[in-house]
């Protein structure tokens, strides 16, 4: 029997609030700007586009999150035509199986928003804790979806945890596992499971706090050392402190936060993971907040969209849902 630990934080759930935050501290004008933006990165036969410009599934994890938030009204039908169409092809690697049944997640989520009626602020609000996942989203999920699922068990690795890139490997990724642990705490999955695959973490931290996705790693990269951190804070397992000074280090001084130790440059999505992580091992959020959001603001193109850095200056769905996600966490 599927058990629900209340106690624990829904990471993603957590990411939602944080979405629809975001919209309370930006003007009417500003949301339909990005809204628009969105909606030039919608392909006419299902899915969002990738930096190619071609429908991509990992994009449209982050483009049907936006619509959900956003209110941009989607023909779900014909979403669903386009996942089916991707379930049917031979070879899916691990990111795009789990990629698949988020999209899944999300589309049933859209649906049920648009025919209540309600605009996503009062949908999420009223449903999103009333046994909404426990009852037609996650149902659906696991019937639309079993066999990947079953698929994606094939990535486990002997540590426990995931890997990417590799079926059966001997040790485990932090990306794979976060995917995971994630998406599994959405199927309101065992916390014994969730618990085994954070533990599988550990081989990847680094003596000073932070994690790379290779073990014996003598230092490792702010995304991962990210997700190492929230799997580690709501699992209540493994010591914190130094990770989250570690993060701390990668700070710069106009509020973003970089990849690495030896990248000169702070980029959205290495700020954006530092601050969800940080606010959710319960660090005070407004150390942070005014330079922070000005960094955030910094990467703002007058299409709608965000950029990842100013060394990449291309604006898509992936930085723009990123950019949301870390204005709603320092409000």
């Amino acid at each position: 029997m599927i058990k629900k630990k209340d106690t624990k934080i829904n990471c993603n759930q957590y990411i939602l609030e944080a979405l629809l935050k975001s919209q309370e501290v930006l003007s009417v004008e500003a949301q339909n700007h990005i809204k628009t933006f969105v909606s030039t990165q919608k392909c006419d036969d299902g899915g969002f586009l990738d930096r190619s410009g071609k429908a991509d599934v990992y994009y449209s994890v982050f483009g049907y999150t936006l619509a959900l938030i956003l209110d941009y009204e989607l023909d779900v039908l014909e979403e669903r035509k386009y996942l089916k169409s991707l379930k049917g092809e031979e070879e899916l690697d691990f990111v795009h199986s789990v990629c698949i049944v988020r999209c899944y997640f999300l589309l049933q989520l859209i649906e049920l928003r648009q025919r209540s009626g309600f605009p996503s602020s009062k949908f999420l609000s009223i449903s999103f804790a009333k046994d909404l996942i426990l009852g037609k989203v996650v149902k659906s999920l696991k019937s639309n979806c079993s066999k990947l699922l079953w698929d994606i068990e094939e990535y486990v690795s002997e540590d426990g945890g995931y890997n990417h890139n590799k079926k059966g490997a001997a040790r485990s990724t932090i990306y794979a596992n976060y995917l995971m642990w994630t998406l599994y705490q959405d199927l309101l999955t065992e916390q014994e499971v969730l618990d085994e695959i954070t533990d599988a973490n550990k081989t990847l931290q680094a003596a000073n706090g932070s994690f790379a996705n290779e073990e014996n790693s003598a230092d490792g990269v702010t995304s991962s050392t990210a997700a190492g951190l929230i799997m580690s804070s709501i699992s209540e397992s493994g010591e914190i402190d130094k990770t989250k000074e570690w993060l701390n280090q990668m700070l710069s001084k106009r509020g973003g936060f970089m990849a690495a130790q030896e990248v000169p440059i702070a980029d959205l999505l290495s700020t954006t993971t530092a601050l969800l992580a940080l606010k959710v091992s319960e660090e005070n959020m407004q150390e942070y907040a005014e330079n922070s959001v000005n960094f955030i603001n910094l990467h703002w193109d007058e299409s709608g969209g965000f950029f990842g850095s100013i060394a990449d200056m291309t604006c898509d769905v992936e930085y723009t849902y990123y950019a949301l996600v870390g204005l709603g966490v320092l409000s």
